[in-house]
């Protein structure tokens, strides 16, 4: 790795898997000092070069845990350069006359509001210091829409919104709002999708292959990185070209 992280501190939400997962891994090898969190405490970090991790147990839906964990984070690290919102869930298909209030209000309220929270715990010190990088994650399917998905689409192009919106107001500050969005990703969480539709998305990506956790995460690495300095309000694709 090229270290481009070198003395960042870097906090990376829904780190115990997949996406997040490997994000944490590939800032740690890039020389940051990675933050974890997750509904459960994730585990360390695996033995490489880069500074020691630290894991936490952090519920992004609730607002005094984020704030109170933002500080311990503070309090350790001395300051917060990059923020990766990834933490997120999905409740499948559920055909819009099915959808109940409960399952709408549980995935704004992780995918959504906990991002918003999470910003609003750290953005003041990245204003203090006059820079730092957010990053969010979106979905190919807040581009192109998808049958069953009102909660996780709603949520997904929200946020979007936000990063443009935040991208203008952080702007002075020094700070960047940026957001990736993947295409069909190999993941835990798309794990029970099963055989049929994986051949389907692969039929549809010009590149013939479905995603990987690393190709999001490369993608992270990039826009936390200085090479992107002038990057900012932008919902970058990492779909392989997919084709709705």
């Amino acid at each position: 790795m090229s270290g481009r992280l070198t003395n960042r501190v870097a906090l990376v939400t829904g780190a115990a898997q997949g996406i997040g997962r490997e994000t944490a891994i590939r800032f740690r090898a890039e020389g940051a000092l990675v933050v974890s969190w997750d509904l459960h405490a994730p585990a360390p970090l695996p033995d490489a070069a880069g500074p020691a991790g630290i894991e936490e147990a952090v519920d992004v839906t609730d607002a005094a845990a984020v704030f109170a964990a933002a500080s311990r984070l503070l309090a350790a690290a001395g300051r917060i350069d990059i923020l990766v919102n990834n933490a997120g869930i999905t409740p499948g298909y559920v055909a819009l006359p099915a959808l109940t209030a409960a399952v709408l209000d549980t995935v704004l309220d992780v995918n959504l509001r906990g991002a918003v929270q999470v910003v609003q715990a750290v953005v003041g010190a990245m204003k203090a210091q006059r820079s730092g990088r957010i990053l969010n994650i979106s979905s190919v399917l807040a581009e192109y829409g998808y049958p069953g998905q009102t909660a996780y689409v709603a949520s997904k192009s929200a946020l979007e919104g936000l990063t443009r919106v935040w991208a203008r107001e952080l702007g002075p500050f020094g700070i960047t709002v940026n957001a990736v969005q993947p295409g069909y990703i190999r993941t835990p969480m798309n794990s029970g999708n099963g055989a049929a539709l994986e051949t389907q998305v692969v039929a549809r990506t010009p590149l013939g292959r479905l995603g990987e956790a690393s190709d999001v995460a490369a993608a992270f690495v990039w826009l936390a990185s200085a090479d992107a300095a002038f990057v900012t309000g932008a919902v970058i694709p990492v779909d392989g070209g997919f084709i709705p």
